[in-house]
């Protein structure tokens, strides 16, 4: 995150450094240079010794030049020291797989996981070790590993459960002090067996694999220990209460770190701890100077405004959502490194980067207090169904027949968002006019459906509305709007009904019988398009717009646009149905001849 960077140096320069060091450290053990790692690391640790952290990555570096020794002296000092920093409890899984300790590798993963159940790398590593003791076993060695399972050296029964782990199953699963003595005992021994050697790279498959079996066999002793949901104990932590979770933690860890932990009852072991109980750092190291907190530096690079929903991109960018949204309708590329962004723009995943809020939260509040103001009154502003409707210029719609919609332009892409994020999901259709722009009458369209394609165009799924007329027009960032006046029928008195009653009745019994005799083809278009013909209506007046089946019945007819935006404006249904009527004479006529 360049902007969590720059603020990073620019108030705490000393962490900064150090951060930056401990990524590159890390870079360089994953590319083998764990030497230079090593020195890198020895360098900081004169600067800062107090940094704890280091010696865990400086644990890893020593892994990797197989000074094991070291390398467990380093983590069991960062684990007994931080015991509730989860990443501790991963690079020392990290280092155990490194010195050949798999087992011991779960079992710090799954404390990793206690504490912070989202931790993703630990759960990557936890796999990788559970395929490996899972995977089918060759034929040629399975008569060995029988043996290994029913004759195990004394040495090998003796760290059947690791130390955490059996302490945490003999702790929360014996009822008897017979069994209790004999789990403490256990746990004893392991504790005391020496650090375990590394695997050597000759190893021969079959000891491959009765390594394997025994790692098996650890398994199936804790299941028949804890039952079936023991082991799924250790991270379910939300179906505990709250002392329980306090005493878990306890248990999960060796004599040696509780006499560091000093945990009060009560404390949740999912709660992610903060940057001071990582550090230790005192509340005047956390202060940050007032001259140092600057507004400027947390502006969207878009529109010059402090960050709102500040998301940010893989090349490490940051920008208001609704900034970047904006851009990805033009381009699929960053807007400042033009990185391409076609995977993530096709994952629509904006995950606002909560640690960036919560810093301008804490530091710009007035100031973040006055954005979110402005972003209200803008959001009201767009949700206002007479004044500044957005208009989309396109094709005739009509009261309630379905209008499918290919979205690809960008103006038009940001007003169907803005349309859904107000919570309205409506807006006007028109047909285009070459004098204004758009036509004096149109009708609102309801969203049902948005399907969104990869490259950022969209079907939108609507359904009309009800009509109006515009009052006057305008702009918006690209797109048409206006302010409208809905339309209503006149209704008539009771003799004027009786009239229109009848006249209804029999426009729609000629308008049944010119969509039955129609080619084959022509009808299934039609139904397929537009669906089947509504019934006819028992109160014709009962709705603002008259009966659905005019509406349906002129979106079907092929005659102008022009001519059916008249049938449209009008708010007599009397003359609506008379204009549909001669219509239908005139096409009688032709398919006579």
């Amino acid at each position: 995150n360049v902007i969590l960077c720059c603020v990073m140096d620019k108030w705490l320069p000393a962490q900064g450094r150090r951060g930056r060091a401990k990524a590159r450290a890390e870079e360089l053990v994953t590319g083998g240079r764990c030497q230079e790692a090593l020195e890198l690391l020895q360098r900081e640790m004169e600067l800062e010794p107090t940094d704890i952290t280091l010696r865990g990555y400086r644990a890893q570096s020593y892994a990797g030049l197989q000074r094991f020794k070291e390398a467990i002296e380093d983590i069991e000092v960062v684990c007994s020291r931080m015991p509730n920093w989860p990443e501790g409890h991963f690079r020392k899984g990290k280092v155990l797989i490194t010195i050949g300790q798999a087992d011991e590798a779960l079992q710090s993963f799954l404390q990793c996981l206690a504490l912070d159940e989202d931790f993703t790398a630990a759960k990557i590593e936890m796999r990788k070790i559970l395929q490996d003791l899972l995977s089918p076993v060759p034929e040629n060695v399975k008569e060995g590993l029988e043996e290994s399972l029913w004759i195990s050296p004394q040495h090998l029964q003796s760290k059947m459960l690791p130390v955490n782990l059996s302490t945490n199953v003999a702790c929360s699963q014996t009822s008897s002090s017979a069994e209790m003595k004999s789990n403490e005992k256990l746990c004893h021994e392991s504790a005391v067996s020496d650090v375990p050697k590394p695997i050597e790279e000759s190893e021969s498959t079959e000891s491959m694999y009765l390594r394997r079996a025994h790692s098996v066999q650890i398994l199936h002793r804790v299941e028949k220990l804890v039952g079936p949901a023991g082991l799924k104990r250790v991270s379910s932590a939300p179906l505990l209460s709250s002392q329980d979770k306090g005493a878990l933690l306890k248990r999960k860890l060796s004599s040696t770190e509780q006499e560091y932990l000093g945990i009060e009852d009560g404390r949740s072991k999912h709660k992610k701890p903060d940057a001071e109980q990582y550090l230790h750092l005192s509340t005047s190291d956390r202060s940050i100077p007032e001259n140092l907190i600057d507004a400027s530096d947390f502006e969207c690079s878009l529109c010059m405004r402090l960050f709102y929903e500040p998301v940010t991109l893989p090349c490490g960018h940051t920008f208001c959502k609704s900034c970047l949204e904006r851009c990805l309708d033009h381009s699929a590329q960053c807007p400042l490194c033009k990185e391409s962004l076609k995977e993530y723009l096709a994952n629509r995943k904006y995950i606002v980067t909560y640690l960036l809020e919560e810093v301008i939260t804490k530091y710009l509040s007035e100031e973040l207090h006055e954005r979110k103001k402005i972003h209200i009154e803008e959001t009201a502003e767009l949700s206002n169904l007479t004044k500044n409707v957005p208009i989309f210029v396109c094709t005739m719609a009509y009261p309630t027949v379905p209008c499918p919609l290919h979205v690809f332009e960008p103006r038009y892409r940001l007003m169907i968002r803005r349309c859904i994020e107000t919570g309205t999901k409506q807006f006007g259709m028109c047909i285009s006019d070459s004098q204004n722009g758009f036509t004096d009458y149109g009708c609102m369209l309801q969203i049902r459906n948005v399907h969104f394609l990869p490259d950022g165009r969209s079907v939108v799924d609507t359904v009309g509305g009800n009509r109006f007329k515009v009052l006057e027009r305008g702009q918006k960032d690209g797109y048409s709007i206006a302010n409208i006046e809905y339309l209503e029928d006149v209704k008539v008195d009771r003799q004027e009904f009786i009239k229109l009653v009848d006249l209804h009745n029999q426009v729609y019994s000629q308008a049944y019988n010119w969509f039955q005799n129609l080619r084959n083809r022509f009808r299934s278009q039609i139904l397929q398009h537009f669906g089947p013909m509504p019934e006819r209506e028992a109160d014709i007046q009962a709705t603002p717009n008259g009966p659905a089946w005019c509406w349906w019945l002129l979106a079907v007819l092929p005659v102008d646009p022009r001519y059916q935006l008249s049938v449209l404006s009008m708010m007599s249904l009397k003359n609506r149905l008379i204009k549909i009527q001669h219509i239908l004479t005139y096409f009688s006529r032709d398919n006579s001849k």
